[in-house]
């Protein structure tokens, strides 16, 4: 049976050391540009290239991240990355840009390709179609149910599912608050964290919970790993290319122990004290997410949307500038602090610690202490919470550094009289070397050399990656001087690690295989979804016709004149659709890649692209198949901002407000919650053929708006 994965984040060069010597199975980690974690540390070519022989050198695969969308500038940039990590061995790429999924396709297509959680494949119709367009995995959606995985795994595609971190509240992929409000795009890995935030009743009131309404607990499935395991999970992965190393190696730790517990028969809990060392790492609490269908309570945490680490104490009392605190736990001096306010959370270091009018290092529980607390006021009966445990950090740096991973060997020798001395050693991953040494072994003229000498000098592995499983021999009675047994082992050794380090060259092909021919189809200048039919020949009314973005049981279709929403709606029968504005077209690759499949005409592009990016893509696209494509541009309505699965609050509220008054309507359809753009966006379209618009209940006034539409478009 093949072992399911163990797959670790890797921000930078110490996150992945940690996360290699946890004991994980592959890493994925991104370079400087075009991954959905822009803010952590990342590799430069140079980073990279080390990272790849490292992790190779201990059997790790490594997965890059270019799992953003692209504009048709950042397109041809992107290229020469991929051309990068290709010539450099690494073992995938994880794609979320249907234009980039279909290049790497074409042009590397010995590259393994990973649907990001990104790419929002969250059906049995979004596998079997990205299945069918040779993908080698996808990573399902954090929304997926254990029944749609075990579905999804049946197919043979390789399955990929989250099992611990923090999650997203809304549908990856989905989720525009931040690049609308902010200019922060999420599906360019510069997510500003809305779901993070304070929010409140329409009124401006207080929800019941905490104002913290859309901020979910990080997901834990650690206890549930053999029905992942058993349900066909290829590959386990842990969130957290921002974190720490110690977070990092601690998790990748724990996850290897439950899943070699596992497939070594037997029961595995987190213990007590280790759940302990998780929560102290980081936590917003733990949830077993959608996975194991939990509800919204088990789910959400509208307390607080950060780290909350663990409680350990209460505020007694308070003066000038240092609070006393009654002890519930240990704590040392240096641990980082944080106490439960309810204006505002107060963050603290034990620097100092007094205890009986004493200095101290360390306090017990029920001690009472004196601490330094120069910011904020906190009050009586305000919770301590320990946020960094000191002497766990440097515990697990310790373990890192003092107990490297290694790997197995067998080495056979054979030095025999008038011969070079032999080398055949062989890993655990089916390597052989042989080699002889330039040095021909002399007879003996007094003592032989002995065995176990020739052993010993054979089995000094010192601080490579290597330890020793098995040596044997054939010795004449010879003389070799131990330099040239030494010199021969480095050698061999060095032979090896080149083996394990690189890969074989692979083929790349240097042109596209899509040709294009323009569309025959009536377009209609005006897409307008609308429950309110407009009776007029030059628009069309797309109410009927849109696919819901989200639908988890979708198997395949046959879809005549649909707007198409989601990967799942490319698998099945086609017959003048449209690429619908969810799919993120966002480059002239992904338009092509789109067209080219029977039955689509067109599509609505990325209401993420501004006009300049819009005319690039088109100039881009007439360049390289010699026609204008009849495209549509978003010009009027409120989006989606998110796309919530089985809501976030116990209550039903039509609206949420944040703290600039804005207020954002909430659309329940299908068991799931719409969160609206709190104002209609309404801009231009200077180069697109067609427009796209959405009309809602509260649009006021729609003929004159549908007037202004037209007065544009027709002058």
């Amino acid at each position: 049976m093949k072992k399911i994965e163990l797959l670790a984040p890797a921000g930078n060069m110490e996150s992945l050391i940690a996360a290699v010597q946890g004991g994980c199975d592959a890493v994925y980690l991104g370079l400087k540009q075009y991954s959905a974690r822009a803010f952590a540390g990342n590799f430069s070519h140079e980073e990279f290239i080390e990272a790849i022989q490292y992790c190779h050198l201990y059997g790790v695969k490594v997965y890059v991240t270019f799992n953003t969308l692209l504009t048709e500038n950042e397109f041809n940039q992107i290229k020469k990355e991929i051309e990068f990590v290709y010539n450099n061995h690494a073992d995938a790429v994880l794609v979320q840009d249907l234009g980039l999924f279909s290049y790497i396709k074409n042009i590397y297509p010995e590259l393994d390709i990973h649907c990001s959680t990104q790419m929002h494949v969250h059906n049995f119709a979004g596998v079997k179609y990205m299945q069918n367009e040779g993908a080698k995995r996808v990573v399902l959606a954090r929304e997926s149910s254990l029944d749609l995985i075990k579905q999804a795994s049946k197919t043979g595609m390789e399955i990929e599912v989250f099992g611990y971190g923090a999650i997203c509240i809304s549908y990856s992929g989905q989720c525009l608050f931040s690049a609308v409000e902010k200019n922060r795009s999420a599906n360019k890995g510069m997510c500003a964290q809305f779901c993070r935030m304070k929010y409140f009743k329409e009124d401006g009131s207080s929800f019941k919970n905490g104002d913290y309404v859309l901020s979910p607990k990080d997901l834990n499935l650690i206890n549930e790993i053999p029905s992942l395991i058993e349900a066909g999970v290829n590959s386990l992965k842990i969130e957290g290319r921002m974190k720490r190393k110690e977070y990092v190696y601690l998790v990748v730790k724990t996850f290897r122990e439950a899943i070699d517990a596992y497939y070594n028969n037997e029961q595995y809990f987190v213990s007590e004290e280790r759940l302990k060392e998780l929560h102290l790492l980081f936590n917003r609490g733990f949830s077993l997410g959608h996975v194991f269908n939990q509800n919204v309570e088990n789910r959400m945490n509208h307390y607080r949307p950060n780290h909350m680490g663990v409680e350990i104490g209460v505020v007694k009392n308070y003066k000038n500038g240092r609070v006393q605190v009654k002890l519930s736990d240990t704590l040392h001096q240096h641990d980082g602090l944080r106490i439960i306010n309810e204006k505002e959370d107060i963050g603290l270091t034990a620097v100092v610690i007094e205890k009986n009018g004493l200095f101290v290092n360390q306090a017990e529980k029920g001690d009472l202490v004196w601490l330094n607390c120069s910011e904020g006021k906190p009050v009586i009966n305000d919770k301590l919470h320990k946020t960094t445990d000191y002497h766990l950090m440097n515990e697990i740096n310790r373990e890192i550094e003092s107990s490297p991973r290694k790997i197995n060997i067998s080495i056979d020798f054979e030095a025999k009289v008038n011969q070079p001395l032999k080398l055949e050693i062989k890993d655990d991953n089916d390597n052989t070397i042989y080699f002889e040494s330039n040095y021909i072994c002399d007879k003996a003229k007094n003592a032989p050399l002995e065995y176990k000498d020739v052993v010993n000098s054979l089995s000094k592995l010192g601080d490579t990656a290597f330890q020793l499983n098995h040596i044997e021999g054939v010795l004449d009675d010879i003389f070799i001087p131990k330099s040239i047994l030494n010199q021969s082992r480095r050698d061999a050794i060095q032979q090896l690690e080149d083996i394990r380090c690189f890969r074989n060259t692979r083929k790349i092909i240097s042109e596209e295989k899509i040709d294009l021919q323009p569309k025959e189809y009536d377009f209609k200048k005006l897409l307008v979804y609308s429950k309110q039919p407009i009776d007029d020949a030059n628009v069309l009314n797309t109410y009927d016709l849109e696919t819901d973005i989200v639908d988890e049981k979708k198997v395949d279709g046959i879809y005549k004149n649909a707007i198409l929403n989601e990967v799942g709606c490319l698998y099945g029968e086609h017959e003048d659709c449209i690429g619908g504005m969810s799919l993120n077209i966002m480059n002239s690759y992904a338009l092509a890649y789109l067209l080219s499949k029977s039955g689509i005409v067109s599509s609505i592009l990325s209401s993420e692209l501004n006009d300049n990016q819009i005319l690039d893509l088109l100039e881009s696209f007439k360049n390289r198949y010699g026609f204008k494509p009849f495209v549509y541009k978003f010009v009027y309505g409120k989006r989606n901002l998110m796309i919530i699965k089985e809501g976030f609050l116990e209550e039903k509220v039509n609206a949420m407000s944040n703290f600039h008054g804005n207020i954002y309507k909430l659309i329940y359809n299908n068991g799931n919650v719409f969160i609206k753009e709190s104002e209609a966006y309404h801009g231009d379209n200077l180069y697109c053929d067609g427009s796209y618009l959405i009309l809602d209940d509260d649009t006021q006034n729609i003929k004159a708006l549908m007037e202004d539409i037209y007065e544009k478009i027709y002058g």
